[in-house]
């Protein structure tokens, strides 16, 4: 078996590690990333590790059971976001809000749109993941 790089990668200490990091990075683009940011990186305490991983897990849940409930009545989903988006309580709605409701509803199924977000949420959904967050912001402020 032919030893490799990472063999002895993963038997350096934390700051040439990072250093060696750097440099890889730098491979790359001649992308220049501080040797300091990988230190923090592989510091990083397991539990905020873990943390993340919870979160993402709990996204995919609750992802999973949105996405059942639309297939099972996409009317009725898409009248619940509505409901949430709005501040309207179903226990508490008046004879106006349902009739907005059903109007709202009504003109969303016809127009057949992709996305029941606004614009904007994919603008943004789509410009940091092209672009990253401090590209994202930093233009943001042009505006």
């Amino acid at each position: 078996m032919t030893k490799t790089y990472y063999d002895d990668f993963t038997k350096l200490p934390l700051t040439k590690m990072a250093q060696a990091m750097a440099d890889i990075t730098f491979g790359y683009k001649e992308t220049q990333v501080p040797k300091e940011h990988y230190k923090k990186a592989l510091s990083t305490g397991y539990e905020e590790l873990v943390s993340a991983n919870v979160n993402a897990k709990l996204v995919e849940t609750i992802y999973n059971m949105l996405s059942d409930l639309q297939k099972e009545s996409p009317r009725l989903f898409f009248q619940a976001l509505l409901l949430m988006d709005t501040g309207v309580k179903p226990s508490t709605m008046s004879a106006s809000q349902y009739q907005a409701l059903s109007v709202a509803t009504d003109e969303f199924a016809q127009t057949k749109k992709a996305h029941m977000l606004n614009e904007q949420t994919h603008t943004t959904f789509n410009d940091v993941l092209e672009n990253g967050t401090l590209y994202h912001f930093r233009n943001e402020g042009d505006n």
